[in-house]
């Protein structure tokens, strides 16, 4: 099931993945109302979703409620990927997020991948470490991105400035950066 509230780009993205036989569209919705409505009767194996779609549920919303659909997978399908919301989204419930300018092979890829049962399958253009950050990793990545100092972060935390320091150095380490510095500029790249 493709759900995006762009006609034209849901219609392109449904004639690509119809292209051989791999793939069968089901259906279509543009809003999230209809994406569950439709979903909940027709129980597809995989939602290809917008992640920004007018209606009455928020994307995380929407997961939760895919997820009572207990064989049915859900794929994000945004036009950009922030690396903090992309784990997010895969923590509440998404097995896929890809990037609406992926070639249409490897957004079928990705889609055949969780049909498979792979989860966190991801664009190849976004960061190679993001699937690889526990949520005690992303949350001192946020605060670090707060305006103030490494000393400001560790109280918001509730931790010691040491504590915070040893968990900056790992991040470092774990994500090849060669400095705190950089690592700011990444976290900041990245959307944290």
């Amino acid at each position: 099931m493709v759900v995006d509230d762009h006609a034209e780009i849901r219609g392109e993205i449904v004639r690509q993945l119809s292209q051989g036989d791999l793939l069968k569209v089901v259906a279509e919705a543009d809003t999230s109302h209809d994406a569950w409505k439709v979903a909940s009767q027709i129980l597809p194996d995989i939602v290809l979703l917008d992640l920004h779609l007018p209606g009455l549920y928020s994307t995380v919303d929407l997961l939760k409620r895919f997820s009572q659909l207990k064989r049915t997978k859900v794929v994000i399908y945004a036009s950009q990927g922030k690396a903090a919301e992309v784990q997010d989204l895969l923590e509440a419930g998404a097995s896929g997020y890809v990037l609406k300018d992926d070639a249409p092979a490897l957004i079928k890829m990705a889609l055949l991948m969780v049909s498979k049962g792979s989860r966190a399958v991801i664009s190849p253009s976004l960061p190679r470490h993001l699937t690889r950050l526990t949520a005690q990793e992303r949350s001192v990545l946020r605060y670090m991105t707060m305006r103030g100092k490494l000393l400001k972060a560790a109280e918001r935390m509730g931790i010691s400035e040491q504590e915070l320091t040893d968990l900056v150095d790992h991040l470092v380490e774990k994500l090849e950066l060669e400095s705190s510095d950089k690592l700011l500029r990444w976290a900041k790249k990245h959307g944290f």
